[in-house]
């Protein structure tokens, strides 16, 4: 056991950064060193991370998206597109964790209360006038309820998901605590909070960017 520089807390022989404070408790490696064990920020610096693994463990090869390009796509295409980025990325998220799996039944479901409420939120030109306008909204009442509800239980399966990612990729504390660690985010902002912890994780160096 040692004591933090930072704070003065007892933390482990080997650790890199303090579980406490965050401060890095290791010297950075010279030239042609090994890289630290840590990729998260530390005072305002990344650490190196290898190209393709990290820890003997494969990276996941993920995309970057800006959370506004994603609203935008969204508003576009009814809320569809949240479906098409899940179903591109639905096989890399279960290679991504050897303990959480996200279902395919509920990936379908998702899906088809995606296409429902895109049906008719459309109304009139898709439907037909014949169909009541009380009746369409209280369609679109219960598929939305549908949609939201199924859309939370997938980004949450996403978010542990991540979340166990970080915790093999970086064996300090400060990667599962930093990644995706708010319930609050995940609920409001669902897909935008899980593609921004996404983007967190490549900016570190724990996942492979693809175009």
């Amino acid at each position: 056991m040692k004591n933090c520089p930072g704070c003065g807390a007892v933390i482990q022989e080997d650790a890199a950064f303090c579980e406490y404070c965050g401060v890095a408790v290791k010297k950075r490696p010279e030239a042609g060193a090994p890289a630290p064990t840590s990729a998260w920020p530390v005072e305002g610096t990344w650490s190196a991370a290898p190209e393709e693994t990290r820890g003997g463990i494969p990276k996941a090869k993920l995309k970057r998206i800006s959370p506004l390009i994603m609203i935008f796509f969204s508003l576009l295409t009814f809320l569809i597109y949240p479906v098409v980025w899940l179903f591109l990325r639905q096989g890399t998220f279960n290679s991504m964790s050897e303990k959480t799996r996200l279902s395919p039944v509920i990936s379908g479901l998702f899906a088809c209360a995606a296409l429902s409420l895109a049906l008719v939120l459309n109304g009139e030109s898709l439907i037909g006038p014949s169909v009541p306008q009380e009746a369409l909204d209280s369609a679109i009442t219960y598929i939305f309820l549908a949609y939201f509800i199924l859309s939370t239980v997938v980004t949450f399966t996403l978010r542990r998901i991540l979340r166990e990612y970080a915790s093999r990729m970086d064996k300090s504390p400060l990667a599962a605590n930093i990644v995706a660690r708010s319930e609050v985010f995940a609920f409001f902002f669902q897909f935008l909070y899980i593609q921004h912890h996404i983007n967190l994780l490549i900016e570190a160096g724990l996942a492979e960017r693809t175009n």
